[in-house]
């Protein structure tokens, strides 16, 4: 698959949370019947909070310097989904740091693309692939780091017991005091040397 067609159309870290407040107003302005806005407002606003406050450690910073940046970063989103609010913003300033391009597409509007990258046969997001100068996949990450995958086993495992809303409310608690090491560590884990 060529992946520099998605690199082309797709959208800068600012233009992507400017389509996501669009996409909030238009839900509040024409309608909601699918309940949707209320996740777009809440990872709106945890995306500026990650924005404000998430930073690299010196220690990250120096691991940094050593990963290659030879390759650009197209990424598979949607405004609604909790994991793309907790990954991206940090995913975003590792890419700063490295002077990565990063571009992002919608999984709704890419079924193709999406389809590409199942996880179990899931259409999970954020997907973010490393795309070489061929437009080549050099590698791949998401859609939630490892803790959070865990989490969605326990409550695969047993979703009466552990449900779907004790799931939801534990994996943004992990996100909170992880505070972004684990997507740092697994993400740049996956970038050849």
């Amino acid at each position: 698959m060529d992946l520099s067609t998605y690199l082309e159309k797709g959208f800068s870290y600012a233009d992507y949370i400017k389509k996501i407040e669009d996409q909030l107003f238009d839900l509040n302005e024409i309608g909601d019947p699918n309940g949707f806005s209320k996740y777009y407002a809440m990872n709106l606003k945890r995306i500026e909070r990650l924005d404000k406050t998430f930073e690299l450690s010196a220690t990250q910073k120096s691991k940094l310097q050593s990963i290659p940046s030879n390759f650009s970063l197209l990424v598979i989103s949607e405004g609604w989904c909790g994991d793309a609010a907790q990954s991206m913003p940090v995913v975003n300033v590792i890419m700063e740091e490295l002077g990565v391009e990063q571009k992002i597409v919608f999984r709704d509007e890419n079924p193709e693309l999406m389809n590409a990258y199942l996880t179990d046969g899931a259409k999970s997001i954020p997907m973010f692939i490393g795309v070489d100068e061929q437009g080549k996949e050099l590698f791949h990450f998401g859609p939630r780091p490892a803790g959070g995958m865990d989490l969605l086993a326990k409550h695969k495992e047993n979703p009466e017991v552990y449900t779907a809303d004790e799931f939801h409310k534990d994996l943004q608690v992990w996100y909170n005091q992880d505070k972004g090491e684990s997507i740092f560590n697994e993400l740049i884990a996956e970038i050849p040397n």
